[in-house]
């Protein structure tokens, strides 16, 4: 568990895919990938895969944001140190069976690492940690100038080269461009591209109190601090909820069927735990939505918050507005922890918590521990 097995950072969607096929066809069938057949509005399959055999089922999911490319990176690592640690696969495999989402959001991830993949194109790891911290730099600058209210040229957008000619897929790049334009935003807004291919969020494009999210948005008109130029009324590169739930965003209805089909397993078996991964804060949301909520469930989740924060020591938010894609799991499947985890103390997506990689990777190392710690400690 304290070993970095994925020392590059910097993946395009096909390495991501190239990664997890040579390890399904390596593992000797330890990893496996399930038949989901799910595709995205612009054709990308939803992936997702399983290791071990335990009635314990424990999923973990990356990238519902598309620049957040840390926690795909995570999620894999995560996978190779399964497949690769023989005594932590044997000690694990015939207690707990392991589901993963690597990739929620492809779409997102391809418009976002489309771009990044040319920028940083066999570069090194100090160069890499350089261009970062000019990037973070700038980032929290920008934050400074926008407390001010102020709507300005952001600095840190002239860090990363974005050009939609690299997106080569077609119909996607067509549709990205329409949004940016109705936005009247540029190529810049690529590397920070959350939402999937039509511009709707995710996250935002909640099951649970969808009505108060969209007054929400509409109250706000635009996204916070250095994203204040980016509408959060319309498809958009971030925040917009869309229309309805599952309107526009396949990738959410693809999760909610997904998850109900584990919770929906046979009595001998069950789903566990949840872990949704997000990039930056250092911070655990898993406070349910008390009105709705019973107290065996409550319980349940102090308990996982704090065995998580045992090993990460992030922060426990219990955020005022819960109107988030996982608040919906939290409150609707009972005895199943369901965590939402910030992985990166450091601000600045996509690119800033690589700025000291070293410090990086102790965090990859200690989320990987607080996983396995805490689904030992609530079964």
């Amino acid at each position: 568990m304290d070993k970095i097995y994925l020392n590059k950072y910097i993946l395009s969607y096909s390495d991501i895919l190239n990664i997890l096929y040579y390890l399904e066809k390596t593992s000797n069938k330890k990893l496996i990938r399930e038949n989901t057949n799910c595709y995205t509005t612009f054709n990308y399959k939803i992936e997702t895969f399983k290791i071990g055999n335990g009635k314990n089922h424990v999923l973990l999911i990356g990238c519902t944001h598309g620049c957040e490319i840390i926690t795909t990176y995570f999620v894999l690592e995560f996978i190779i140190t399964l497949l690769k640690d023989e005594k932590l696969y044997n000690s694990l495999k015939n207690k707990f069976t392991f589901h993963f989402i690597p990739v929620l959001n492809p779409e997102g991830y391809v418009i976002v690492s489309s771009n990044l993949s040319c920028n940083y194109k066999n570069i090194t790891n100090k160069k890499l940690e350089e261009i970062s911290k000019k990037y973070i730099s700038l980032y929290n600058t920008d934050d400074f100038i926008a407390t001010h209210n102020i709507k300005e040229k952001k600095l840190f957008l002239g860090i990363i080269k974005n050009n939609l000619q690299n997106l080569s897929n077609i119909s996607l790049r067509k549709s990205v461009e329409c949004i940016l334009k109705k936005c009247n935003l540029n190529e810049d807004y690529l590397s920070i591209w959350t939402a999937n291919g039509l511009g709707v969020d995710i996250n935002s494009n909640s099951i649970h109190k969808f009505k108060e999210m969209k007054q929400l948005r509409k109250a706000q008109k635009y996204a916070n601090l250095r994203y204040n130029d980016i509408p959060v009324t319309k498809p958009s590169p971030m925040s917009y909820p869309g229309i309805k739930t599952f309107k526009d965003c396949p990738e959410n209805f693809f999760l909610y069927n997904y998850i109900m089909n584990l919770y929906s397993l046979n009595c001998d078996e069950k789903l566990i735990a949840i872990f949704s991964y997000h990039s930056t804060g250092g911070e655990i949301y898993g406070y349910p939505d008390m009105l709705c909520t019973n107290a065996s469930q409550l319980n349940l989740q102090l308990k996982g918050m704090l065995e998580y924060s045992k090993y990460t020591n992030y922060k426990l938010i219990n955020e005022k507005l819960k109107y988030g894609v996982m608040d919906y799991y939290r409150i609707k499947l009972n005895d199943v922890l369901t965590l939402t985890i910030e992985l990166s103390r450091l601000n600045g997506n996509p690119i800033a918590p690589l700025s000291n990689i070293d410090t990086f990777n102790k965090e990859i190392i200690a989320n990987k521990k607080a996983v396995i710690h805490t689904i030992e400690n609530i079964i």
